[in-house]
């Protein structure tokens, strides 16, 4: 196939001269005839290549696959089968050797679960829908047991033909599969649906690092939400919908509350309230993350100014405002100064909290950099669950360091000494976040982190409630009358 393309690009590439040089001299029936022969070359040529393109087994469109596959979705699953090449662009290497592979990866599948029920979505990417076995599988239980014998039998079988060929000259293959079905709570209504599931699950399974995964209700609740999210973007006005909800930051010493985290929410329809958690992934796709930023901060500035206006909080009284990787571009620094201005508020009553994955982007060092040159105070979260940016530590480029406490633990006290002791070192202040109960707070506190946050004082309230809260408690916490 390869030696006839060439011959064809060859041949097709004399024609086309022929076809100028004939032109130029006016031989317009010379030019009919280089013409033909061009347009046979080009045809014969795409014919080739479409025997060579790693889309053969998408001839069949895949409505009408899904179509011919309609069934009763409370019997049916589905996987989605992801065999990706890994370390190596896919373009350096022989594309007809990894089509080779591929293509007996699609016949292994079809020989386990049937021509009929295997569709090729992408190059190295296929679904299989199948029917649960309704004699011996019943309640859910069975059906996640099923399935997960399905996923660990078929990522045995492709790993075990993948091993029994000669792939010296390709990279390693990763095998990453996730399964379907349609939950009690959960529901999805069309194949297209549960094909959708499927391959959200392949790749949460991608990103916690597991051969295969199986969808539970927790899965199916994300997946829809991040739908809702979409159809929630498409609408208009939606921007109106982001709101700042508030978490109140703790002095240690005193307990009184001595500022407050800002944090986005989306009152999605104006009942549902979305965390960032839920959100963000898909705001980041459609390029609205730093829409959502600059509506919270406005918003934040507004409601912040008003309270102190009315005396509710004072005018020492410290903002704290998530921002998105995405916002600390150039200019971010200047905007924020006239934005505060506006609002009638000082650069250093307001604090940026930035994440560590920031720090990968020489970008926003600058912006960072900026931020704390005008006035503005930055934060970061230094040592987290998922995350410990000890070079963050070492350069001290901020004012003050999260911990998050959610982590902590006996064993890691030492752990906590020692970054508290670093920061001190730089003169850098400590909050640990996160304190979801007394045994943590006492943690914290024996610690000698200066300021404390977390759900055991208030969950991020909206407006109306965080101002009740701080006419309740501006002379400070009562801990043991109020929290227990």
């Amino acid at each position: 196939m390869r030696i006839m393309q060439r011959h064809c690009i060859a041949f097709g590439s004399s024609f086309f001269l022929a076809l100028l040089v004939s032109l130029f001299y006016a031989k317009f029936v010379v030019s009919i005839f280089f013409t033909l022969l061009l347009l046979i070359s080009m045809s014969i040529g795409f014919l080739v290549s479409g025997k060579t393109e790693p889309w053969e087994y998408t001839g069949r469109s895949l409505t009408r696959w899904l179509r011919n596959n309609q069934a009763n979705l409370d019997s049916s699953f589905c996987l989605y089968v992801s065999i990706h090449a890994r370390g190596i662009f896919q373009s350096c290497v022989d594309r007809q050797e990894l089509e080779e592979v591929y293509n007996r990866c699609a016949k292994e599948l079809m020989g386990y679960f049937g021509v009929a029920n295997v569709q090729r979505m992408t190059y190295d990417e296929f679904a299989v829908l199948r029917d649960f076995p309704t004699s011996t599988v019943v309640d859910e239980k069975e059906k996640v047991e099923y399935q997960t014998i399905v996923c660990q039998t078929i990522t045995d079988r492709i790993n075990g033909m993948l091993g029994s060929m000669d792939t010296s000259r390709l990279p390693p293959f990763a095998v990453t599969v996730g399964c379907a079905s349609s939950g009690l709570r959960y529901r999805m209504n069309t194949l297209e649906q549960l094909v959708d599931l499927a391959y959200a699950t392949e790749e949460a399974a991608k990103k916690s690092r597991k051969k295969f995964l199986v969808a539970d209700e927790m899965i199916r609740a994300r997946k829809l939400d991040i739908d809702e999210c979409k159809q929630g973007f498409l609408t208009d006005g939606w921007e109106e919908e982001f709101n700042p909800f508030f978490q109140p930051i703790i002095d240690s010493v005193s307990f009184s509350v001595v500022g407050v985290e800002s944090l986005a929410r989306w009152q999605l329809g104006g009942f549902r309230v979305l965390s960032a958690q839920v959100f963000k992934d898909v705001a980041c796709e459609l390029h609205h993350i730093t829409t959502i930023d600059l509506t919270i901060i406005s918003k934040t500035f507004s409601i912040i100014r008003r309270m102190m206006m009315a005396r509710i909080v004072p005018y020492t009284f410290k903002t704290v405002i998530n921002v998105s990787d995405e916002s600390l571009k150039k200019g971010f620094a200047k905007r924020m100064f006239f934005l505060a201005e506006q609002h009638g508020l000082h650069p250093s009553q307001i604090e940026f909290d930035i994440k560590d994955s920031a720090l990968a982007f020489p970008e926003s060092l600058l912006v960072i950099k900026e931020l704390r040159e005008t006035g503005f105070r930055v934060s970061l979260d230094v040592f987290t669950e998922t995350a410990f940016d000890l070079q963050a530590l070492v350069r001290a480029d901020f004012d003050i360091i999260k911990l998050d406490f959610r982590a902590f633990s006996p064993q890691l006290q030492q752990v906590y000494a020692a970054l508290k002791e670093a920061a001190e070192k730089g003169d850098v202040e400590i909050l640990a976040k996160g304190i979801e109960n007394k045994v943590v707070l006492d943690a914290a506190m024996a610690l000698g982190c200066k300021y404390v946050q977390g759900n055991y004082f208030t969950q991020p309230i909206p407006e109306s409630t965080f101002e009740v809260f701080m006419k309740k408690y501006q002379q400070g916490l009562d801990l043991g009358s109020s929290l227990g």
